[in-house]
This record gives C-alpha cells, structure tokens and sequence, in this order.
C-alpha cells in the first residue's frame, strides 16, 4: 500500500472512530427517553464510554505489541461491532446496565483502535507536520460528529418530540410500555446496519498489506538524537500533556454531548436540540481547516494551542453571561478551539519516546477519560446550580491550563535553541 493509500485507510478509521464516539450525544437524547431516565443517569453514557477508555488503554497497548498493528485493527472493529448488536439487545429489552455494558466494549475497542493507529499518523513524516498529518485525520473524525447526529437526528429520533409529548400526557402504564418499546426499537435498524459495516471493514483490512511502523529509532543504551528532549522534560512534557489531554477532551465531551441538554434547559424547542451537536462539529472542521492553514507555515503547533486554548476562554466566558441561542452559539464555537487541541498536544507529548511510544500512546489515551469525569461534574455542579455557572467554573480554568502548558512547552523548546514543536522528528516507517 503506497503512502497515498495508507493515508485514505488511516482517515476512514478515524471516521469510524468519530461514528463511535459522537453517537454519545444522540444517544443521550435517546437513552432518557426510552430507558425514562433522569440527566445523572442518562450522562452514564460518556462516563462509560471514556472510563473504558482508562481501564483498557495499558491492556490494548500490551495486545497491540504482541498483535501487531493489523490484527489489532481487525479485533477493535469486530469489537465495535459486538458493542453495537449487545446495545440494540439491551434497547430492546430496555435493560440500561446491559446497554452500558455493551458501551463499554465499545469504548474498549475505539481504545484499541486509537492506539493502533495514532503512531503510524505521527510516524509518517517529520515532528514539525505531525499536527498537520493529525489534523487531516481529525477532519475525518469531525465530520463523524457532523454527520452522526444528523442521520441520527432524522432516523432514530425523528420522533424523539412526538414520543416525549405522548409520554407527558399518557398514564396508563400499558400505553406508556408500548411507547416507549416502540421508540426504543427504532434504533434496531441503524445500529445492525453499523455493526455490519464495522465487520465488513474488518474483512477488508484482513487482505490489506500494512507496511510495519517502528517504534523506536536505538535500544536501551544506545546514544540520544541531539535533537530529543532530555529525559526529565520529556517526562514532564508527557505527564502535564496527558493532563491536558484529560481537561480537552472533557470540555470537548461537554461542548459536543451536553449541547442538546444545555439548550433544553435553556428552554430550547427539543426538535431543535437535538441537532445542536452539529453546530459544534461544524466549527470544529473550521478549526481544523484553520490550523492545516497556519501549520506548520505561519504558527509552530504549539502557537496555535496557545492561540486556541485564549479563545477557548473567552467563548466560555460568552456562554456564561450571555442566554438563550447566543450563549449555544459559544458553546458551539468551542469546536473550533477544541479541533487542534488534540492534533498540537499528542506530538509533543509523546515526543522522543522512541520505543515507549506505545506506552506513552497508552497514557495519552487514558487522559481520554477525561470525557467521563468532566460531564458528570458538569451534571452535577449543574444541579447545585445552574447550567451556565457550571458550564464556566470548568470550562475557564481547563483552558487555562492548557494555555499555561503550551506556553511551558515554547520556552523549553526555545531554550533548546529550537522553534516550539519543530526539534524532534519520530521514527519513519520503513519505505512502502
């Protein structure tokens, strides 16, 4: 498989990843109604999801070395895809543990998944584009999130309004049952077609030629590249990245899941909010489309992480003295501070670890469960008080945080003489 290919498989994977990770939201929506449930226990979804994320990162990387990278990807996409059927199982039977536990396994092979494929997107070229490689990759996911609740919308919960205002006004517990099995069958057919192409996907890599990816340039006692990081740095670099990590991808789980939430209680029309996961996605492609624009050419990747992380807070801020479809709107438009946050930090996190590079993969990866713990506060702090105060004692000092690193992170690259993000460059993969 030439480069050209290689590039295609690694971004449909990430689709893939997206179809699995923005369906959250829908399916909050979903869940509430046809499990009748409240927002803590309907805001179980992403916790889930992401504590999978935690538990399974150092079991995935270990299966991952043993496996190898093809085998690795064919077993989280039959996972996926027995994640799917165990979910319309437990829909159907309207059984809510069962159904976590099958977002679970879901979540443990999107895990899987990630781990596989992130080193090869960073290994395919110099340090100083891999921003650039990830951020093409994370259009691929982004437009997941674009399309997902959309095709959700307009299927699973086309009537999400019609069943929400029949269930108000009906008390006959008979009536009640069968309208909440019908609407709960109605996820049946999308999800069984989706567990389908996740087979067939796997079916097809299985006589797909992947060249091998290095995960490290020397062994164990062999010279550092001038160019690396001193140990202690690196070691800093990984950690406080990995804690980046966790707060981005919980303001991001916030921003792209809680949307639809905020809005009702903002007193939105449901039929309208149910579509408001878009709206963030579709900022987060303008910043993708942004940082592809200025990276490497104009801003080192750390730059445009400061630069992302300053308007962060402020649209924060705007969410929470503003109301109604203006503070949505700022909510919104955290996608497009989110979209290279993830793209900037992972190169430098895992920068110069050679072959640790899966194990530091593995913590990055884990900082992922940051999607579990910050929506769950968010719910929480949301009913100590209200949603916008919430959304903005979270929200602000996570950006700020990582406004702080990548300001870190400039200094010590330019006291290596070096530009922020341009010094090291990982292993390429052999010639295709």
């Amino acid at each position: 498989m030439n480069m050209r290919g290689l590039m295609m498989l690694m971004g449909f994977l990430f689709f893939i990843i997206g179809v699995l990770t923005w369906i959250n939201g829908p399916l909050i929506a979903f869940s509430k109604v046809a499990f009748s449930l409240d927002d803590n226990k309907t805001f179980l979804i992403p916790t889930v999801f992401y504590t999978a994320h935690l538990l399974a990162a150092f079991p995935c990387a270990w299966l991952t070395g043993r496996l190898g990278a093809k085998p690795g990807m064919m077993l989280s996409l039959l996972g996926m895809a027995g994640g799917c059927i165990g979910f319309v199982l437990c829909s159907v039977m309207q059984f809510y543990p069962g159904a976590l536990a099958a977002l679970f396994v879901t979540g443990s092979s999107v895990t899987l998944l990630g781990i596989t494929i992130n080193p090869y997107v960073t290994g395919m070229g110099p340090f100083d584009s891999a921003a650039w490689r990830i951020a093409i990759m994370g259009l691929c996911n982004k437009a997941a999130g674009i399309i997902v609740p959309v095709v959700f919308g307009k299927t699973t919960l086309s009537t999400l309004g019609s069943t929400t205002r029949a269930l108000s006004t009906t008390t006959d517990l008979a009536g009640r049952a069968a309208l909440l099995s019908h609407f709960a069958h109605r996820i049946v057919l999308p999800y069984l077609l989706l567990a389908a192409g996740l087979a067939m996907t796997a079916l097809v890599i299985r006589f797909i030629t992947l060249p091998p990816l290095r995960f490290h340039a020397m062994e164990d006692g062999e010279a550092q590249n001038p160019g690396q990081q001193p140990s202690g740095h690196g070691q800093w670099l990984l950690w406080l990245g990995a804690a980046c990590l966790f707060l981005y991808v919980g303001v991001e789980a916030i921003a792209g899941d809680a949307i639809g939430t905020y809005g009702n209680h903002l007193g939105l029309d449901v039929d309208n909010t149910k579509f408001f996961t878009s709206l963030t996605f579709c900022m987060m492609i303008v910043g993708y489309l942004c940082g592809l624009a200025v990276i490497p050419r104009i801003m080192s990747q750390l730059q445009f992480l400061a630069f992302a992380a300053t308007v962060g807070m402020f649209l924060s801020a705007g969410a929470v003295l503003t109301s109604g479809m203006l503070s949505v709107w700022c909510m919104a438009g955290l996608g497009f501070s989110d979209a290279m946050m993830w793209p900037s930090l992972y190169p430098v996190a895992i920068r110069g670890l050679g072959r640790r590079t899966l194990h530091g993969t593995a913590i990055t990866v884990m900082a992922t469960s940051g999607g579990a713990v910050l929506p769950k506060l968010f719910v929480w702090l949301a009913t100590m008080h209200d949603f916008r105060f919430a959304f903005g004692i979270i929200l602000v000092p996570a950006y700020l945080f990582i406004l702080s690193y990548s300001l870190w992170a400039m200094r010590i690259t330019a006291d290596k003489g070096q530009a922020a993000g341009r010094d090291a460059t990982l292993p390429d993969i052999p010639a295709l």
